[in-house]
Formats: C-alpha cells, sequence, structure tokens
C-alpha cells in the first residue's frame, strides 16, 4: 500500500481526520491529503518533543501557519494541540509522524483514535 492510500484512505477516508500527512522524523512528507499545508519546520519542530511532550507547554506548536494550544502528550507516542474546537494529533511511529488535523464539526477523541490506530499498525509493522 503507498503512502498517499493510508493517508486518503485509513484516514480522511474514515471521516474521522478532515485532512492528514505523513513524514519522516526530519519532518519530510511522505504523503498528505489535497490541502494540508503543515511546513517541514513545523513538523520538525513538534518532532523534537516527543522525549518530553510537556515542552510544547510554553510555546505551543504551528501547523500550517496556525498557532495551536498545547493540551497532552504521551512521551515518544502522540502529542495533540487545540485552538478552540480544531485540533491536530501527532503520532510517532518508528521511523515517521502522522499528522491528523480535525476541523470543529469532528470531536477530537475520534480523530486521536483514528490516527492512533493507523500508527500503530505501522510500528507493529516496523515503521
Amino acid at each position: 500500500m503507498s503512502w498517499q492510500t493510508y493517508v486518503d484512505t485509513n484516514l480522511v477516508g474514515t471521516g474521522m481526520v478532515t485532512s492528514a500527512g505523513i513524514y519522516d522524523l526530519q519532518g519530510n512528507p511522505w504523503a498528505y491529503s489535497a490541502g494540508f499545508a503543515a511546513q517541514v519546520a513545523e513538523v520538525a519542530a513538534v518532532s523534537g518533543h516527543f522525549a518530553a511532550p510537556s515542552g510544547l507547554a510554553a510555546t505551543g506548536a504551528t501547523v500550517a501557519g496556525v498557532k495551536y494550544m498545547f493540551v497532552r502528550g504521551e512521551e515518544n507516542a502522540e502529542i495533540y494541540v487545540k485552538k478552540g474546537a480544531e485540533g491536530v494529533v501527532f503520532y510517532r511511529c518508528n521511523t515517521c509522524i502522522i499528522v491528523g488535523y480535525h476541523n470543529d464539526k469532528i470531536q477530537p477523541g475520534q480523530c486521536s483514535t483514528t490516527v492512533a490506530k493507523l500508527g500503530d499498525f505501522l510500528k507493529e509493522s516496523g515503521i
């Protein structure tokens, strides 16, 4: 399965993720949905916080030029940031990061669960 298929089918195609991308650990894109504009530097900045996610509490995270507030993080696994009712989930696999954005029509837990499901699958596959 291609990286684009994972984005289109396993993330956005579920209806629980508005837009998404899969990036290497340095923030370089492998695949992303149409209109998803997370920049390399933005993903790389969050990637540097997976060892200690609470470090984002003071600064938050910027995705596609929009500043989000840090809500929660699980060391070396997941970081969630939000702005109003919209949010972004970052999920760290062995060799990549899945980034899933949800708008105000999708519940944060639905987006997080969908992103984590794919992330767990990729981790178990050694990716």
